[in-house]
Protein backbone atom coordinates (compact mmCIF):
# COMPACT_ATOMS: atom_id res chain seq x y z
CA UNK A 1 0.00 0.00 0.00
CA UNK A 2 2.87 2.38 0.72
CA UNK A 3 4.24 1.76 -2.76
CA UNK A 4 0.91 2.78 -4.28
CA UNK A 5 0.77 5.98 -2.24
CA UNK A 6 4.32 6.87 -3.16
CA UNK A 7 3.58 6.16 -6.83
CA UNK A 8 0.45 8.32 -6.75
CA UNK A 9 2.35 11.13 -5.03
CA UNK A 10 5.04 11.24 -7.70
CA UNK A 11 2.46 10.87 -10.46
CA UNK A 12 0.68 13.99 -9.18
CA UNK A 13 3.94 15.96 -9.11
CA UNK A 14 4.94 14.91 -12.62
CA UNK A 15 1.48 15.69 -14.01
CA UNK A 16 1.53 19.14 -12.41
CA UNK A 17 4.99 19.93 -13.74
CA UNK A 18 4.07 18.79 -17.26
CA UNK A 19 0.88 20.86 -17.27
CA UNK A 20 2.76 23.97 -16.21
CA UNK A 21 5.57 23.46 -18.69
CA UNK A 22 3.07 23.07 -21.52
CA UNK A 23 1.17 26.16 -20.35
CA UNK A 24 4.25 28.36 -20.07
CA UNK A 25 5.73 27.06 -23.32
CA UNK A 26 2.70 28.09 -25.37
CA UNK A 27 2.02 31.35 -23.52
CA UNK A 28 3.15 34.53 -25.29
CA UNK A 29 4.00 36.55 -22.18
CA UNK A 30 5.72 33.93 -20.07
CA UNK A 31 7.15 36.08 -17.29
CA UNK A 32 3.91 37.96 -16.66
CA UNK A 33 1.97 34.67 -16.63
CA UNK A 34 4.47 33.17 -14.17
CA UNK A 35 4.32 36.19 -11.84
CA UNK A 36 0.53 36.28 -11.93
CA UNK A 37 0.29 32.54 -11.30
CA UNK A 38 2.80 32.67 -8.47
CA UNK A 39 1.13 35.58 -6.73
CA UNK A 40 -2.34 34.03 -6.95
CA UNK A 41 -0.97 30.73 -5.63
CA UNK A 42 0.69 32.44 -2.66
CA UNK A 43 -2.42 34.49 -1.90
CA UNK A 44 -4.54 31.33 -1.98
CA UNK A 45 -2.07 29.56 0.32
CA UNK A 46 -2.26 32.41 2.84
CA UNK A 47 -6.06 32.40 2.67
CA UNK A 48 -6.14 28.65 3.21
CA UNK A 49 -3.72 28.97 6.10
CA UNK A 50 -5.82 31.54 7.93
CA UNK A 51 -9.35 30.46 6.95
CA UNK A 52 -8.87 26.81 6.02
CA UNK A 53 -10.06 25.39 9.32
CA UNK A 54 -13.65 25.85 8.19
CA UNK A 55 -13.15 23.40 5.32
CA UNK A 56 -10.86 21.09 7.24
CA UNK A 57 -7.55 21.87 5.53
CA UNK A 58 -5.20 24.51 6.89
CA UNK A 59 -1.68 24.08 5.44
CA UNK A 60 1.30 25.38 7.34
CA UNK A 61 3.42 28.17 5.95
CA UNK A 62 6.61 26.16 5.71
CA UNK A 63 9.29 26.56 3.08
CA UNK A 64 8.11 23.58 1.05
CA UNK A 65 4.53 24.82 0.79
CA UNK A 66 5.64 28.36 -0.02
CA UNK A 67 7.96 27.16 -2.79
CA UNK A 68 5.33 24.79 -4.18
CA UNK A 69 2.69 27.50 -4.37
CA UNK A 70 5.18 30.13 -5.46
CA UNK A 71 6.43 28.10 -8.40
CA UNK A 72 3.27 26.25 -9.43
CA UNK A 73 0.65 28.84 -8.43
CA UNK A 74 -2.94 27.68 -8.04
CA UNK A 75 -2.16 24.18 -9.40
CA UNK A 76 0.42 23.93 -6.58
CA UNK A 77 -2.28 24.66 -4.03
CA UNK A 78 -4.50 22.06 -5.69
CA UNK A 79 -1.60 19.62 -5.52
CA UNK A 80 -1.22 20.26 -1.79
CA UNK A 81 -4.93 19.66 -1.25
CA UNK A 82 -4.93 16.47 -3.33
CA UNK A 83 -1.88 15.02 -1.60
CA UNK A 84 -3.46 15.78 1.78
CA UNK A 85 -6.76 14.20 0.70
CA UNK A 86 -5.32 11.03 -0.83
CA UNK A 87 -2.22 10.50 1.25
Amino acid sequence: MDFLRNYFYWLLWIAGILCLLIFYFFHKKRIRAFLLGSSTGLILLFLLHFYGETIGFAPTLCTTNLLTCGIFGIPGVALLILTQAFL
